[in-house]
């Protein structure tokens, strides 16, 4: 098999990116678009030993799980990866996908239950990341076509609210009316780069990452976004790096009013950097479900060990848990103290700025029987995190993942040292391929 050939083969899976999986000629072949029970006709794009990848160009058989995308630019953009699947059928492909990769990295051949699916299937997201483009010498907002930096313009996302829509035509039109040029990666010239923006219990933070700490006629684009939005904050985050990196290092408040989100009756002051969980209705769930796991009361010990601000946290002591909040973060910290001091939980909780892999086999033997909640970003826990919890076995553990992949690697390593209780997968990310999974653990 060579760059070029067309081949004809059966779908049989579909891999971690969304795309379909078939076998030809002893080579695994990976078709964006195609499903399982399809057979199609593709051109070869790349092969090399055993692996091969193609563009689809007919289908020969269709699969009768297969939808029209609602979305016009579907097929161009690359927010999403599964909308041209039943939304049945992607939680049951997200389920099938977690339990092969438990079953491949560490042996795991229990349960996995269904896939808990998001109360909303569009219009979730509380937050966008769009990078600016340049299309007939206009600025336009949209998402880089899948595997490319080409910027595919959109005027509204179906997985965001019409708050994304507003957003989108009021910081274009800014940008044109006023010839604020676009970020061009080529030759590191232009200023406007990314819009990030959050819009979460009313309130809406809007972040324009730019290529230096000046934006002309700031003012008419805080006059515009008040004439929509009764709650809304505007901030540049400064990066001048050559990166892939969104964000840069150096924050400046444009238009900076406190906003604040309760949260299961926590008040939550929220800036640019705050992290909140995209769906809000499956974050409800998530920490519901931890809530019951604890049974926090009197006495309960939890230890968090990557806390962000604490909001899960404060969450439970307000039902009673004692907290402790790890976090390497020094600003996610301060803003943890405000945070327990505004909803008059300081006594119930000791925030503690540091490396989880420091402070945990330091922390865990001083109780008696805690609960560790894990919720790490994408990379996992480090090789100490997991070494510091099958040395110091707690009670109850849990760890919320938002990758198969590294969770399933550190669950190899937890095993020895516990029982998996209970799997549950989330769809915290309806028509993409990302799942979320929380797992109950006890200690063996």
């Amino acid at each position: 098999m060579k760059t070029g050939d067309t081949i004809e083969l059966k779908i049989t899976d579909i891999g971690s990116n969304g795309e379909g999986i078939g076998h030809n000629e002893g080579y695994t072949v990976f078709i964006p678009f195609a499903l399982p029970g399809e057979t199609v006709r593709a051109k070869i794009n790349y092969a090399k030993k055993t692996l091969a990848y193609a563009t689809m160009t007919h289908k020969l058989e269709v699969s009768q799980d297969r939808v029209t995308p609602e979305c016009p630019v579907y097929y161009r953009c690359g927010g999403c990866s599964l909308m041209h699947l039943k939304y049945e059928a992607q939680l049951e492909a997200k389920r099938n996908s977690l339990i092969n990769i438990l079953r491949k990295n560490c042996g795991y051949t229990g349960e996995v239950r269904p896939v808990v699916p998001s109360p909303e299937v569009f219009c979730y997201r509380n937050k966008i990341q769009l990078p600016f483009g340049e299309q007939n010498g206009k600025a336009v907002l949209g998402f880089y076509r899948q595997g490319t930096h080409s910027v595919v313009p959109i005027n509204r996302c179906l997985l965001h609210g019409d708050w994304a829509d507003k957003l989108i035509k009021i910081v274009s039109e800014f940008a044109n009316a006023n010839k604020i040029p676009v970020y061009d990666e080529a030759s590191h010239k232009g200023l406007l780069r990314h819009l990030v923006a959050r819009f979460i219990g009313g309130a809406l933070t809007v972040t324009l990452v730019t290529n230096g700490d000046r934006l002309k006629a700031a003012d008419l684009l805080v006059s515009a976004l008040k004439a929509e939005f009764n709650n809304v904050s505007l901030y540049l985050s400064v990066n001048t790096a050559k990166t892939n990196v969104i964000l840069g290092n150096k924050l400046i408040p444009i238009y900076a009013p406190k906003q604040t989100v309760n949260i299961q009756g926590v008040e939550v002051e929220i800036n640019p950097m705050s992290f909140f969980q995209v769906n809000d209705g499956v974050r409800e769930l998530i920490y519901n479900a931890v809530a019951d796991a604890v049974s926090p009361q009197e006495g309960t010990t939890v230890i968090d060990a990557y806390s962000g601000v604490g909001v899960l946290g404060a969450i439970l002591a307000k039902k009673g848990a004692r907290i402790y909040n790890i976090e390497i973060v020094p600003e996610a910290i301060e803003d943890a103290d405000k945070l327990y001091a505004a909803n008059s939980l300081a006594s119930k909780a000791t925030n503690i700025c540091g490396d989880a892999a420091k402070v945990l086999p330091d922390l865990i033997p001083t109780f008696d029987n805690p609960t560790v909640i894990l919720d790490p970003p994408r990379k996992g826990c480090g090789p100490a995190v997991l070494d510091a919890l099958t040395r110091h076995p707690v009670r109850n553990l849990i760890y919320i993942s938002c990758n198969p992949a590294t969770l399933s690697r550190d669950l190899a390593t937890l095993l020895s040292a516990y029982h998996i209780d209970s799997i549950t997968p989330y769809d915290m990310f309806p028509h993409t391929q990302h799942v979320e999974t929380v797992v109950l653990m006890s200690r063996v």
